[in-house]
């Protein structure tokens, strides 16, 4: 499939040593586009404008919507999708540094940033500056300095309010997860609306209250698969899945191979 809409920009590499911008450009995506699975030898940040998609890691698979960026590290392989009935359109800009960046990046695969919806459009609409663009990447150095400002100063700053409920929550899911809680009932007994709750999980977290439920299962189903040495069913019951096929298939949709294969790997 191919995007019905591209814009990309030029740019006149300098070879900056700390931020070095190497791509920028926007997609109007058609219904079903996708890329990968690739990788980058550089940081490539996706800003959704509108519409829905998929990115997926080998960390996990995250659907994302409007005022969502989903992170692509240098030599990571990611794979992303367009929604069928409502594909995405996202502005992008890639760069190379040697500078520690914010933990948001390097920690998270998407965050939810509104607040830096201003600078995607800055670099996607501004005109290329002084002959041959090389104005330009200077422009696109500064607004990546202040996109890393951002996420160093705001770090998606909750409410105290707000933040405690994701505490809570995460609380709620560390100690629970064998129960088989699920989102909807620490909704309930947090007595928030599951939207809100949604909305303030993701933004104290960079995921959904599914997706860090989801990874801590299968990351101590992993566990207790390679260092305890449980079964598969066991492993199941021990994780919060009612059933072994439930929980196969969580576990394959998560690592990409089934919870006897990993075993066999691990001891192979």
């Amino acid at each position: 499939m191919y995007a019905s809409k591209i814009t990309s920009k030029i740019i006149i590499n300098k070879q900056y040593k700390e931020i070095n911008p190497t791509v920028c450009g926007g997609e109007k995506c058609e219904s079903g586009h996708f890329y990968g699975p690739a990788v980058r030898s550089y940081w490539l940040l996706h800003f959704v404008v509108s519409g829905k998609g998929v990115f997926k890691t080998a960390r996990g698979e995250y659907s994302l919507g409007k005022n969502d960026v989903f992170v692509i590290r240098p030599y990571e392989v990611t794979y992303y999708e367009a929604d069928a009935e409502e594909p995405w359109e996202y502005f992008w800009i890639g760069f190379t540094s040697s500078i520690s960046l914010p933990a948001k990046l390097t920690e998270n695969d998407t965050l939810y940033a509104p607040f830096l919806a201003d600078i995607f459009r800055d670099m996607i609409n501004a005109e290329d500056v002084s002959s041959g663009g090389r104005g330009f990447e200077a422009f696109l150095c500064a607004k990546i300095w202040e996109l890393i400002s951002r996420l160093e100063g705001a770090e998606e700053q909750l409410s105290p309010l707000a933040d405690g409920y994701v505490r809570t929550a995460v609380n709620i899911m560390e100690n629970e997860y064998q129960s088989g809680v699920t989102v909807e009932a620490i909704s309930h007994r947090l007595h928030l609306n599951r939207s809100y709750f949604y909305t303030i999980f993701k933004r104290g977290t960079g995921r959904s209250p599914r997706e860090y439920l989801v990874s801590l299962r299968m990351k101590k189903a992993a566990e207790w698969l390679r260092e305890r040495g449980l079964g598969v069913s066991v492993t199941a019951l021990s994780v919060g899945y009612p059933d072994v096929f439930s929980f196969s298939r969580a576990f394959k949709n998560y690592y990409g191979v089934s919870p006897s294969d990993y075993t066999k790997m691990e001891k192979g």
